[in-house]
């Protein structure tokens, strides 16, 4: 019976900690790239400009660009290599980055296509 209750708890703690990102895990605070993000590993300089200046998510649809002064627009896409965030600006084209949740305050971006190819970023929430 003990075991049995273990094993509850540990399922119900599993999927209380969910590592999906959301529009709500992005909006709130100040995203910030201090490093770069391959691998699954934090190190180097950040590589993934203009998102590196700075960012703060407005709302569902919308992200304030620290470099460019401005709003552009946001989606979330599943891919078959994982999450891919989309920043669009008629002015500035798409950007895309695979997206990694390491935290309630960190996240990972990787460069997705030609364009992005190479590009990474550790990102903070401050």
């Amino acid at each position: 019976m003990k075991k049995s209750c273990l094993l509850i708890f540990f399922i119900i703690l599993l999927a209380g900690c969910s590592e999906d990102v959301t529009k709500d895990y992005l909006i709130g605070g100040h995203w910030v790239g201090t490093a770069g993000y391959e691998d699954e590993e934090i190190g180097g300089e950040p590589y993934c400009s203009p998102f590196d200046k700075g960012m703060e998510f407005k709302d569902e649809d919308t992200v304030y660009i620290d470099a460019y002064e401005r709003d552009f627009e946001y989606k979330l896409e599943e891919s078959d290599n994982g999450l891919v965030i989309e920043f669009y600006d008629p002015d500035k084209s798409l950007l895309s980055y695979y997206l990694t949740k390491i935290s309630e305050d960190e996240m990972g971006f990787i460069g997705v296509g030609d364009f992005q190819d190479g590009e990474s970023c550790y990102l903070e929430r401050k």
